[in-house]
């Protein structure tokens, strides 16, 4: 006679925390997919964040594949305005609608956005494109991506695209 048992949590038990890990790589943007350099040829040649970047991406048929957060003035945080097909593939919908139109600092993976907002930050104050491999424990299922960043600054008011590239999820 087989019996089998299952470990069973006592009440008011709390399960261990998952512990996050992100590992960011620095890549020069030739290692970059076609589509990605494209969206950053673009960003450099418009210098300046204006509609027409988004109406590039929309038909250029890239702007499902980025994610788009900016704020409104000085100081304020990076709010995200639009969520790319591949980041939500990964962190799912129910993160994306509890994410959408909602402070960075919102974000439920503490560590992950902290790593990934450092990131931002680079590529904003250096108004140039970063190009990165990042791998990413402990957030749902483990997963790799590039992502290919601009930022902007004007007056105070920053933006961010990221162009996001999906390479496995474990």
């Amino acid at each position: 006679m087989t019996i089998l048992t299952f470990p069973v949590e006592k009440r008011g038990a709390q399960r261990p925390a998952v512990q996050q890990e992100t590992t960011i790589v620095r890549l020069t943007l030739t290692e970059a997919a076609d589509w990605q350099r494209t969206i950053m040829v673009e960003c450099r040649r418009q210098r300046v964040l204006t509609p027409s970047l988004p109406a590039f991406l929309k038909r250029a048929g890239l702007m499902d594949r980025c994610t788009f957060l900016s704020s409104t003035g000085p100081g304020e945080p990076l709010v995200f305005r639009h969520l790319g097909v591949p980041t939500l593939s990964v962190l799912g919908r129910a993160w994306g609608r509890s994410v959408l139109n909602q402070p960075d600092e919102a974000d439920p993976h503490v560590e992950f956005a902290h790593s990934i907002g450092a990131q931002y930050a680079e590529s904003i104050g250096a108004g140039e494109a970063v190009f990165n491999r990042v791998t990413v424990s402990g957030v749902g299922r483990p997963f790799v991506y590039s992502h290919a960043l601009y930022g902007w600054e004007d007056r105070g008011r920053r933006a961010i695209l990221s162009a996001v590239d999906i390479a496995t999820v474990h």
